[in-house]
Formats: C-alpha cells, sequence, structure tokens
C-alpha cells in the first residue's frame, strides 16, 4: 500500500513542478518627464520589481516626500500583474518594432523599454506622439503598475539598459585655470 502512494505522490509532485515558458531573460523600462519625475523599473521572473528613482519633479524643501533621489527601490507584483505583464509581452512582439521613435520637440515625456530573451536583445526610444499603441499601452500600464507598488529602500547595483536614452548624459568636467 505504501509504495503506490508513493509513486502517486512522486508523479504529482513532478506534475507539479512543469517549468513555464520563459516570456523573457531581462526586461526594463525607463522613464523621463519633463516637469515630473525620471525613474527606471527592472521587472524580474518573479514577483519583484526594482525601481530607481533618478529625479523628482518636487519642491526641494518638502521634508514629508518618502521617495529619494538616487535611490533604489524593491516592491512586489501581484500574481494578478504579474501575468498581466507576461502577457503583454507575449502578444506584443516588441523585437518586431523599430528601435526608435523621434519626434523634435525639446519637452514632454520619454520612454525606453529594453529586453532580452534568449540571444535576441532590443533596445526600443521613444519620444514622439507617433509611437505605436502597443508600445504606448505598456508604457501606461507600467507606469499604472509603479504608481501602486509599495516600495521599501535596498542597497543593491541594479543595471538598467532602457535608461540609456532616456537620461542625459553626464556634463562634461569643469576645466579650471590654474595662475
Amino acid at each position: 500500500m505504501k509504495c503506490p502512494s508513493i509513486i502517486i505522490f512522486i508523479s504529482l509532485f513532478f506534475l507539479s513542478c512543469t517549468e513555464k515558458k520563459k516570456v523573457f531573460d531581462s526586461f526594463d523600462y525607463s522613464f523621463g518627464g519633463t516637469f515630473s519625475e525620471v525613474y527606471s523599473i527592472k521587472f524580474t521572473q518573479s514577483d519583484t520589481v526594482y525601481l530607481r528613482y533618478h529625479w523628482i519633479g518636487r519642491n526641494i524643501d518638502d521634508t514629508t516626500f518618502v521617495i529619494k533621489e538616487d535611490t533604489n527601490y524593491y516592491g512586489i507584483l501581484n500574481s494578478e500583474e504579474r501575468l498581466k505583464l507576461f502577457d503583454y509581452i507575449e502578444e506584443v512582439n516588441l523585437f518586431k518594432y523599430k528601435s526608435e521613435y523621434f519626434e523634435n520637440y525639446s519637452d514632454g515625456s520619454c520612454y525606453g523599454i529594453s529586453i532580452q530573451k534568449d540571444s535576441k536583445r532590443k533596445t526600443l526610444l521613444v519620444h514622439s506622439h507617433k509611437a505605436p499603441k502597443e508600445i504606448d499601452s505598456i508604457s501606461h500600464w507600467i507606469g499604472s503598475i509603479k504608481a501602486k507598488l509599495k516600495l521599501k529602500e535596498i542597497n543593491k547595483n541594479i543595471n538598467f539598459e532602457s535608461r540609456k536614452g532616456v537620461l542625459p548624459p553626464p556634463p562634461p568636467p569643469i576645466k579650471t585655470l590654474n595662475n
């Protein structure tokens, strides 16, 4: 009697551990708003999300504001949000779009999306009102998810590939004259 029970238990255990199809190896998003905020967010295969606020457009004297600039955080997606993200990425094949959607205006918002799956890597940069609606839809969804996250500060180095086209390069060093 023990042997059939053990066989059934082991079979059920292995069936429940079947590996789900990986939607991405790496996926991150960066957003830059002229007067609002600049942040990057990295999604993982689990429910953990990493976020870095590079700049926050707020009153500098506001000591009640808990989120800090140049600080890394993590948050947890609920299972519905996580599945929605995976569905978005599967439905919208980001690899089929152009790498850049650009209109020459000096303010407004811009965003970058970086995805890697297997040996393919794609980074999309958008500073345009004429980007494909599928890409804009992902961007708006990520923004709404970010607003709901309960963030906890962490001391961890996180690489955001998508930030390269969104964040301005650092200014050149100031040369001093020695007399």
